[in-house]
Order: C-alpha cells, then structure tokens, then sequence
C-alpha cells in the first residue's frame, strides 16, 4: 500500500514537473541581438545595462528578451545588414536592405570650447585652424559644409585633414579635451555634460557654439520589416503614455525638439 502511494507520488510529481517546465518554455520571450553604441552617458550607460537608447528599446520591444552588444559607432550602421545583430540603434536610413524606424531619439550637438580660451566660432569655416576633435563618423552628419571641409582626404581609416580627428569613445574625447589636447570638441551637450561632470568640470567653463542644425536624429535598424512595424507601435505607446517625457526626466535630458509630437 505504502509503496503504491509512493509510485503515485513520483508520477504525479513528475508530471508536475514536466508541466511547469512546459510553461516556462511557453512564457519565454523570442530573443533578439541589439547592436548599441560604447557607453555613451546618459544615453547607454554601464555596458549598455540601462541609459535613454536602452531603456527605449526595452520598453518599445517589451515582448522579447533583448541582448544587447556594444559596437563603436561606426560599425553600428552596417551591423543588422552583415547579419551582427537583429536590430541596430543609433542609426540612420540607408539603402541597405534593412528596414527602418520612426526617429526615436536626437542629438543636440555644438562645438564646445573653454571660456578661458575667448574662440570666436560662429559658423562650421571658423573651425579652421583650431584643433577639433569629434566623435566617430561624425563628419557624415553635421551637415554639408562639415563634410567638405573634416571628410577623410583618402580611404584610409583615420586620414582627416591637419588639426581634425574623430575617436569612438566619447569619454576619451571629453577626457582629451579637458587635458588640452584639442581646441574645440564637437558633442552633444548632455554627453559632453556628464563626462565633464565626472572630471570635476562643469559647463560653467566652457561655451557652447550652435553652429550645427539645431537636432540629429537618429533611427533603429532591423531585420525584418515585422519588427520594425513591432518598434514603431511600442514608440508610439510610450509617447501617449507619457512614458518617453519620464524617461527623459530620468536621465536629465533636455531635447530640443519634442519626438513624440501630435502622438500624445
């Protein structure tokens, strides 16, 4: 009798097991690759575990599991497109098979120099004969005359006209700048903010010069055409919802121009 009663146990404990086991496996989320930028505060900070972009992402995307990989900017264009990664943030439209989003997210860039130093910048030609260091690729997005002007002279990696450089980690360029090792620095004004803040300055010392369009907007790349039309409906909620201005608020970041529009 015992014995039988232990059998039945077993069995039911078994199936038991294999029922929950089923479950789990039934809740999992799809999970997808998200190419991201190196830590670029406060938009994707500590090793991409939380920040502005991440925290957008997740939420737009709340029904898969994300697992986000760190890229320089550069390689972040190109990175849904050589099969690196799922999705791509940070990016702009291009003709490249893939399929991509609303603008989620903008950059206030502005060339950024020290007071002490007294620079008249009043246009992208005043950069001239100054030492400027920017982030990564950005020559191809501040405009045409930017371009003309810090566009490598050959295909050669890193080959800018005398005086210009771009590095993919912006903390080694707020690091640089502050150590005198360039002139002017090219950066978004949050980005620059919190990097200096770290440093022990502030943006009491510097002043900012707007002498790029007033915003740089950015995209997210993906593979599929579903999961783009998946994001952009997660965008848009959290814009009705009031989520993306909590976010903002969050992370202190003030935009220049509101993203979410007509949608609220």
């Amino acid at each position: 009798m015992n014995a039988c009663y232990l059998a039945v146990c077993r069995t039911l404990a078994g199936v038991a097991l294999l029922v929950c086991s089923l479950s789990i496996q039934a809740e999992a989320k799809p999970e997808l690759t998200v190419a991201i930028s190196l830590d670029i505060p406060p938009y994707v900070m500590n090793q991409a575990s939380s920040g502005l972009e991440v925290d957008i992402v997740r939420q737009a995307l709340a029904q898969y599991a994300l697992v986000f990989v760190q890229l320089p900017y550069g390689a972040l264009q190109s990175a849904v497109a050589s099969k690196r990664a799922d999705v791509s943030v940070g990016v702009e439209a291009a003709e490249d098979g893939g399929f991509y989003s609303v603008d989620f997210i903008t950059f206030a860039n502005y060339a950024i120099s020290k007071k002490a130093d007294q620079l008249t910048i009043n246009q992208v030609d005043d950069l001239q004969g100054h030492r400027v260091l920017a982030w990564q690729n950005a020559y191809q997005v501040l405009g045409a005359r930017y371009q003309q002007l810090f566009s490598p002279r050959t295909l050669l990696a890193k080959d800018y006209p005398q005086g210009y450089a771009e590095v993919a980690d912006q903390a080694e360029q707020v690091m640089l700048f502050w150590q005198g090792h360039s002139d002017v620095t090219v950066i978004d004004r949050s980005i620059f903010n919190h990097f200096s803040k770290m440093s022990g300055h502030g943006m009491a010392d510097v002043s900012l010069h707007g002498i790029f369009p007033p915003v740089t907007h950015y995209k997210v790349s993906f593979r599929t055409a579903q999961l783009r039309d998946q994001f952009n409906q997660g965008w848009q909620q959290l814009c009705k919802s009031g989520g993306y201005d909590a976010l903002l608020t969050r992370y202190e970041v003030a935009v220049e121009h509101a993203l979410c529009g007509g949608l609220k």
